[in-house]
């Protein structure tokens, strides 16, 4: 789920232009994904509790969520909360 493994997302195309939206917009994501990973350390493949298959789904559903316009720093918390209903 690192940002380098992101969809393309409706945010993308003008962040290529400007490095300056594409730099906060990694940032915004990458701190999310640490909220998560802190919040679900199954989720963190550097956790010891981490579970391959669990992150996997979580990313499946953060994907399906980013091609629908959500935001990936939204997104990865929704598929989460998703995931693990709370």
């Amino acid at each position: 789920m690192r940002a380098d493994a992101l969809p393309s997302a409706t945010n993308v195309d003008t962040a290529r232009r400007n490095g300056v939206v594409w730099t906060a917009f990694i940032d915004e994501y990458e701190l999310a994904l640490r909220s998560v990973e802190c919040d679900y350390p199954v989720l963190d493949p550097d956790s010891t509790e981490f579970k391959e298959d669990v992150m996997l789904g979580v990313y499946e559903a953060m994907k399906a969520l980013v091609k629908q316009g959500t935001p990936p720093a939204l997104a990865v918390r929704l598929a989460a909360v998703q995931r693990f209903g709370n």
